[in-house]
């Protein structure tokens, strides 16, 4: 037989000796029993048409500005705001920076899109 066909059947047979004891051991679910009184949800303040009134004025939408400056400098402001240990976020931005320089008359103009 080839090794690999060995090796094969024996990590079927482990998974199996290491599943098959715990599926018997799994017991059915229980059923949840009803409750013994009827659950009353109380409302405090009920209005008179029935419907429900928020306790707080929703805030306004902004209105959307015509330029989006998120990509100016995105990928060095995107490195500044990471989770990376600072001593590794250092070298990220001898990368960074320069790239986004090159980048910023593309990052300007696409401001104007996005």
């Amino acid at each position: 037989m080839e090794p690999h066909r060995i090796v094969r059947i024996v990590l079927v047979a482990a998974t199996l000796a290491v599943a098959a004891p715990a599926a018997v051991r799994a017991e059915a679910p229980q059923p949840v029993a009803a409750p013994a009184a009827p659950l009353i949800v109380a409302q405090g303040g009920t209005t008179e048409s029935g419907r429900l009134q928020p306790r707080y004025e929703p805030a306004p939408v902004e209105e959307k500005g015509f330029y989006n400056s998120g990509y100016i400098f995105s990928l060095t402001r995107g490195v500044a705001g990471s989770t990376l240990h600072p001593a590794a976020k250092a070298p990220m931005f001898l990368f960074t920076v320069p790239l986004d320089i090159v980048l910023l008359p593309a990052t300007l103009i696409g401001g104007l899109f996005g």
